[in-house]
């Protein structure tokens, strides 16, 4: 552990700092900037970034995956700060190819990443749909089991206390769910006897 007196000592050395000097060290420090600003989560809006056009990509994404609880927002965040990277890594590979002298080992870099974050993206994008169409599935079964238990309630003329049996739904949503279905079933059945009047034809 550092004593109070080495702390002190290299707060004052930082202090005098001004960053590298010669042109190695100028272009590590500029690859070490490109490669923080392509692979940190800590700051996603770099100061030359247009806060208008990330809210509006945000927004966009948003509405796209339309999370509905607290892990799937997570992943759409985990979403949005990967593609606002790779859409980060296409500008930098532009002006990089773009300057009179292009740094091909900077390229490369920005390749390797831009690569990095396509995966990422890949595999965070196919786990929110996962869990998106699981919810989607227990959801139905869930509304499907409310219908039947509100279905026997109609039939026998009793209320129905969804509560009581577990569903967090209102009887008005079960009835629309069963109007709903019902019209399906119905309009399924419509096109099923049209295609074997034509068969038979």
């Amino acid at each position: 552990m550092s004593s109070a007196a080495q702390v002190a000592a290299n707060i004052e050395n930082a202090s005098h700092s001004t960053g590298p000097r010669t042109e190695e060290g100028k272009a590590r420090s500029s690859q070490n900037a490109i490669k923080h600003g392509l692979t940190s989560n800590k700051r996603l809006l770099l100061p030359d970034e247009d806060e208008e056009e990330f809210r509006r990509f945000e927004a966009e994404l948003k509405h796209t995956y339309m999370p509905l609880n607290y892990i799937e927002a997570e992943l759409v965040d985990d979403i949005i700060s990967i593609q606002w990277r790779r859409k980060r890594a296409t500008a930098l590979e532009a002006r990089t190819l773009s300057a009179e002298n292009p740094d091909f080992k900077a390229l490369n870099n920005i390749s390797l990443i831009a690569n990095r974050l396509k995966r990422e993206f890949s595999a965070t994008h196919a786990e929110l749909m996962k869990l998106q169409v699981d919810r989607e599935k227990t959801l139905e079964k869930t509304l499907e089991a409310a219908a039947t238990l509100r279905r026997a309630d109609l039939i026998l003329k009793r209320p129905t206390d969804l509560a009581a049996n577990g569903f967090v739904f209102s009887i008005a949503e079960i009835d629309e769910y069963i109007r709903h279905k019902d019209a399906l079933d119905a309009a399924h059945r419509t096109i099923a006897m049209a295609s074997g009047h034509r068969v038979a034809a």
